[in-house]
């Protein structure tokens, strides 16, 4: 069997058997990839600590054509993401993140941007002490980056651009935003300002590394969660479970 070696994201671990796990990664070379690791709930050596849920991992594995299950040989850390345990609104954006990954990221779809998403956004999220902001960042770039990305700088019926001080409203339906004329009749609409509109924009095409410099207003924040959120849902066809579990753990449910 071929021997492969990647970087990856464990986004779900499972116990198989007494000694055995089933993690599943997101993989910079692979994209999502399922393995049994034998063993791993006894050998420190070769999986010591590296299987937890947002480990940032080097995976070395053996994959047999035509088998769903890779086989996991060794995995050595490259962070571990401890901060993120600590906190429970931190694993509960980590597992935002996943969900939406899993949900809008095809199996064996290799995606290195979108990869190196999820590795920026969980370092963050480790590392800093962020607010709801960081959910609409991720939402948005992930979004743009596999195929969903809404259209945020002018009406989708007439065209019209943004211009400072007019309204605007989002439709989860059409993908994007539609003027106050084009408005009437539609319905499933959200109101968005252009002051969200363009934090969404810089959201979305800012240096990552510069991303933590991004203010959301509160008026901001309750808008692009009612337009991005809202359409995110819509193309899942459902609410993201863990979104649900946001909710709750900030008292909104």
């Amino acid at each position: 069997m071929p021997l492969y070696r990647t970087d990856a994201i464990v986004i779900r671990s499972m116990d198989f058997s007494e000694s055995d796990k089933i993690v599943t990664f997101f993989t910079r070379d692979f994209g999502k990839l399922r393995g049994i690791a034998k063993g791993a709930k006894k050998s420190k050596k070769r999986f010591s600590n590296t299987l937890e849920l947002f480990s940032y991992i080097s995976l070395l594995f053996f994959q047999k054509e035509n088998l769903e299950l890779a086989r996991i040989n060794n995995c050595s850390i490259i962070k571990a993401h401890m901060e993120i345990y600590k906190d429970i609104e931190k694993m509960a954006y980590g597992s935002y993140f996943i969900e939406l990954i899993n949900e809008l990221v095809g199996e064996r779809e290799k995606n290195n941007e979108v990869f190196n998403l999820l590795v920026d956004s969980l370092s963050m999220i480790n590392g800093h002490k962020l607010g709801e902001e960081i959910a609409r960042i991720f939402e948005i770039r992930l979004l743009s980056l596999v195929g969903y990305q809404p259209q945020l700088q002018g009406c989708l019926t007439c065209g019209h651009r943004l211009s400072n001080g007019e309204m605007f409203w989002f439709s989860s339906v059409k993908g994007g935003i539609v003027c106050n004329r084009c408005s009437h009749g539609q319905g499933n609409l959200s109101p968005i300002s252009p002051g969200t509109l363009k934090i969404l924009l810089l959201a979305r095409d800012m240096d990552f590394r510069k991303i933590h410099r991004l203010i959301f207003s509160k008026q901001a924040l309750m808008e692009s969660k009612d337009a991005i959120a809202n359409f995110i849902q819509y193309q899942m066809g459902k609410e993201p479970n863990s979104m649900k579990f946001l909710k709750k753990i900030h008292g909104l449910v």
